[in-house]
């Protein structure tokens, strides 16, 4: 963020905005920082820390007037929010994270805007992943550990997680819908994009669904608490609720949680499901693969 406020403000004169050039020698090419505060009716203390990286959570008001001040296009001004949304998302992620860690008797998952998986408890790598190392039903858990995979690329493209899903219209649409929300907010990520290019050239469902969601923007979101049908190899038939759980940081960050009805035969499918983790459950970061 700070480079990219360098670079911007360089590219500004004096006099593009209405600046005296002043009678001194100009060590920079473009505005100084207190100019850049002048203009934005900031401190210069405080611009200061945030183009040197010491101010994290900056008020999209404050961002507004900065890109006014450097006289920043919509696609500079996307890319400023972007890169304040996630130097503010660090502490996020690490609230999102422990909710996933400390809830080890359900399901939790860390998704980022993209749909990777930053983080998941083992339970919820058993019930979404079990397939990662090898064919077998028997779960593997070293293989949640290790193994970082693109949630929506699974639902779309894998024919395993599609087999997963005994109702799989509902979570479908869910993931199209959300990444045609994260291509709006984040319009500059590169990955981001390169992914929906992969998934309308390789899967028809995910071109429909996403026109669809288009077609749907501004009306009233679905209920998103499920309930969400599993055909799991090991645990069998699972009726599951879906909470999702985002930080207000705007981090992009949020843990998806599956609850089963108590007393029902989902829970107790969930129960066997815990009972072939070994060790204690503990929440796992996956890496790249």
């Amino acid at each position: 963020m700070g480079d990219f406020l360098r670079s911007q403000r360089c590219l500004v004169t004096p006099e593009k905005v209405g600046l005296p050039p002043g009678t001194s020698p100009r060590r920079v090419p473009g505005l100084r920082r207190e100019e850049v505060a002048l203009l934005g009716g900031i401190s210069h203390d405080y611009y200061a820390r945030i183009e040197q990286g010491r101010a994290r959570r900056v008020s999209p008001a404050v961002l507004d007037a900065i890109a006014r001040a450097l006289l920043l296009d919509s696609t500079q001004r996307a890319h400023l929010y972007w890169l304040a949304h996630q130097a503010a998302g660090r502490d996020g992620s690490d609230a999102v994270r422990r909710v996933a860690s400390s809830m080890p008797s359900l399901p939790a998952v860390v998704l980022n805007h993209r749909h990777d998986v930053v983080d998941w408890n083992p339970l919820g790598g058993a019930l979404l992943a079990w397939h990662l190392r090898g064919t077998a039903p028997q779960p593997d858990p070293a293989a949640y550990l290790v193994v970082r995979p693109n949630l929506a690329r699974m639902v779309f493209l894998d024919p395993r997680t599609r087999a997963l899903f005994g109702r799989r219209d509902r979570p479908a649409a869910g993931v199209a819908a959300s990444l045609r929300g994260a291509a709006q907010r984040y319009p500059t990520d590169r990955l981001l994009t390169d992914l929906i290019s992969e998934l309308t050239e390789n899967s028809t469902e995910f071109t429909e669904l996403w026109w669809r969601a288009a077609a749907a923007e501004g009306a009233a979101p679905e209920d998103s608490c499920g309930p969400v049908t599993f055909d799991h190899p090991v645990a069998g038939r699972l009726e599951l609720s879906v909470v999702t759980l985002e930080h207000r940081s705007g981090s992009g960050e949020r843990a998806v949680v599956f609850s089963a009805e108590a007393g029902s035969s989902s829970e107790q499918a969930l129960a066997r499901l815990l009972s072939l983790l070994p060790g204690p459950s503990r929440c796992g970061a996956p890496e790249s693969g």
